[in-house]
């Protein structure tokens, strides 16, 4: 006989409530907070490379366990990824750690677009991120072309810190 246990919560998430997800880290170390969260989500799991299956095509993801997934900021938004990696790894992940967030300008635009795809993607999907960055989401790119388009990334980036936007998570 099968007996199915499934309750429908995670409650790996349940450790969400009270943690902070977002570290503004000066220096760009902030390893310590996402190993941490990384062995509370996935019970001291150990990361491992993976892949996921998106168009028929594999994406790398350097470091994964019990569907969270850690990436570097350079490894999302340097490389040419769209909206369908994005909505892939939300599939796969209930959360997504990006390490190294830098402060964007011009010279960085594809990444902040990329990033504001990335976002308003995990955000749609209601999936969690935990970040370390330079800076807190409203400085992350102040000026240039596509900085006021980048304001609605910040705001959707504090929204998911909210207490409302974490008790309400997938899972």
């Amino acid at each position: 006989d099968v007996i199915p246990l499934d309750g429908g919560r995670d409650y790996r998430l349940r450790k969400f409530a009270g943690r902070k997800t977002w570290f503004v880290v000066a220096d760009g170390d902030g390893s310590r907070a996402l190993a941490d969260a990384f062995a509370d989500l996935t019970g001291g799991a150990e990361g491992k490379p993976a892949e996921i299956a998106v168009l028929g095509r594999k994406l790398a993801v350097p470091r994964a366990a019990k569907e969270v997934a850690w990436f570097h900021f350079d490894e999302l938004c340097a490389r040419p990824l769209g909206p369908a990696d994005f909505l892939g790894l939300c599939r796969a992940f209930h959360t997504i750690i990006v390490e190294g967030i830098p402060v964007m300008d011009r010279n960085r635009r594809n990444e902040a677009k990329r990033f504001t795809i990335f976002i308003d993607t995990l955000y749609e999907a209601h999936g969690n991120l935990i970040a370390t960055a330079a800076a807190p989401p409203e400085a992350l790119y102040p000026r240039g072309d596509g900085s006021f388009e980048f304001q609605r990334t910040a705001s959707r980036l504090s929204e998911m810190q909210s207490a409302d936007y974490i008790a309400g998570r997938r899972g």
